[in-house]
């Protein structure tokens, strides 16, 4: 084995890491925004249940009651 060998495989142990690391950082900040975009998607379309007549909820089989206790949800929920 010569010199180069040793130095590559020892730098490669840490840059494996570090991109290791650095792999679980990304995954992390993305499903964090997967989950908040989501997230913000409930709160708007619970926005626009909100908007609706009566009569436009009975024509997609929505009873009043049920999209009140929808648009009271919290937005994570």
């Amino acid at each position: 084995m010569s010199t180069i060998d040793t130095i590559g495989r020892s730098g490669s142990a840490e840059s494996h890491a570090a991109r290791s690391h650095t792999s679980g950082l990304l995954h992390t900040a993305t499903a964090l925004m997967r989950w908040f975009g989501n997230a913000m998607m409930k709160r708007r379309t619970r926005m626009h249940l909100s908007e609706l007549s009566n009569d436009l909820l009975n024509d997609v089989g929505i009873e009043p009651a049920q999209a009140r206790r929808e648009i009271k949800r919290f937005f994570w929920d």
